[in-house]
């Protein structure tokens, strides 16, 4: 029984027990599609599957999920407003997984993260309480506003590629207290439109972490990670708390977390794999623009 215990907390660091999972998982929904879960075996593999991969790019690039979620949710036809909340509620299991996995790997820089989280959970609330007004009657507005904002990251991403930065730290990066409080405008900006549009503040923070902290890329995705995953539950327990007390409702289409929860968890698993990769490393942020200016283009077309 004694060596039982160690293989068991071992597993899960293994992709083959991920995997093991969220195949008993689609076993045990497949008795439930169609009476208790509205969705039908099809499409819910074709989201699962699809989740799968948005995890596994959202874990290995640090691009907010919300840049590939948003525009995958109103072509199932889900309404902007709507795929926000179901958006950032799928983005809570992937990074759960992945941005623990990455800390435990002593990848994250704590310090960093410790003085930008207060700053990220002032920002979200101050998103989740102007998403209320933006959604009565404003749904093609939150779109424009999306792709504006889409837009600007992609340049500022595109630009940082000039900018040679090492991939290896061996060393915690120390930064003075000021270099942080430089940064909160940023940080406070960036976490606000995770609440209106629920674009990851990763987005904003990497390109950042990279060129104004001097951090690698690798430290910069993991810590950036760390922070939205602890700013998507606080958006859960605004959403919660919104509901709990009459002012709010679920959002249609809620049924699909079943099938996108899953995935990302999964693929959440997969990215932070490929980020340990040194070739696949080398062109994070390359796959960072590719997908951002995918997204863009499925909007405007």
């Amino acid at each position: 029984m004694k060596k039982i215990w160690p293989l068991l907390f071992k597993m899960p660091k293994h992709l083959g027990f991920w995997m093991l999972a969220d195949t008993a998982y689609v076993f045990f929904l497949f008795f439930f599609f169609n009476a208790l879960i509205p969705l039908s075996f099809s499409k819910f593999m074709f989201v699962h599957f699809l989740a799968i991969g948005v995890g596994s790019m959202v874990m290995f690039t640090g691009v907010g999920g919300g840049i590939l979620w948003i525009p995958v949710l109103t072509f199932l036809e889900i309404r902007p407003s709507e795929a926000v909340a179901i958006s950032i509620f799928t983005q809570i299991a992937g990074k759960g997984t992945g941005s623990l996995t990455y800390l435990f790997n002593g990848m994250v820089d704590v310090k960093a993260a410790t003085a930008f989280i207060p700053m990220a959970l002032a920002g979200v609330t101050l998103g989740f309480l102007s998403s209320f007004y933006m959604s009565r009657g404003y749904e093609q507005l939150l779109l424009y506003i999306f792709v504006l904002i889409a837009v600007c990251l992609l340049i500022r991403t595109i630009q940082s590629l000039r900018y040679r930065i090492s991939f290896i730290d061996t060393s915690p990066v120390i930064n003075p207290p000021i270099t942080y409080a430089k940064s909160y405008p940023v940080v406070i900006l960036s976490s606000f439109f995770t609440g209106l549009l629920s674009i990851g503040n990763t987005d904003w923070l990497i390109p950042h972490m990279t060129l104004k902290l001097k951090m690698p890329t690798s430290r910069a995705v993991a810590t950036s990670l760390l922070i939205m995953f602890v700013t998507i539950l606080f958006y859960l327990f605004l959403a919660g708390t919104s509901v709990w007390i009459g002012y709010a409702s679920w959002p249609h289409g809620t049924y699909l977390l079943f099938a996108t929860c899953s995935g990302v968890i999964v693929g959440g698993q997969i990215g932070t794999r490929l980020s340990r990769i040194p070739w696949f490393e080398r062109y994070q942020k390359h796959t960072f623009i590719v997908f951002l200016g995918a997204s863009i283009i499925h909007l405007l077309c």
